[in-house]
């Protein structure tokens, strides 16, 4: 048996991380989760997060307007009469299937927060660092 204590390493990422992360951030700005909406934080994200509701409604639109042309394709794949790749073809549509309504539900939940805070008169403030780490 070896003496060594081990080594902390970075800490692993659980389920339920982010909601934890809502719910810690709400709690520090004296809000609900529900009024505080979407994940607004920048962690594990490598470009500067959309978080708005007209922001994230931008998105879906754009997300729903790239997902009708891959719908539209398939259309044109399944109707003509050329080699079809059936692989690329189911990924792409469950990609569809999984991203537009994501897109939406985002959306939806944020603005519905940002009602929320405009009727109770409360105001967010973004966060500026990882809540999960207090020694940040």
């Amino acid at each position: 048996m070896s003496s060594e204590t081990p080594q902390p390493g970075p800490p692993a990422r659980s389920r339920g991380y982010y909601k934890r992360q809502i719910e810690q951030e709400a709690a520090k700005q004296g809000l609900t989760s529900e009024e505080y909406g979407v994940y607004k934080g920048s962690t594990g994200s490598a470009i500067k997060p959309v978080n708005s509701a007209g922001g994230l409604l931008f998105l879906a639109v754009l997300i729903s307007l790239f997902s009708a042309v891959v719908v539209g394709a398939a259309i044109i794949l399944l109707t003509g009469e050329g080699v079809t790749n059936w692989v690329q073809f189911i990924i792409g549509c469950s990609i569809v299937l999984v991203l537009v309504p994501t897109s939406w539900a985002y959306y939806f939940k944020e603005r519905k927060a940002a009602r929320l805070r405009k009727a109770a008169g409360k105001t967010l403030e973004p966060p500026t660092r990882r809540s999960g780490r207090p020694d940040w």
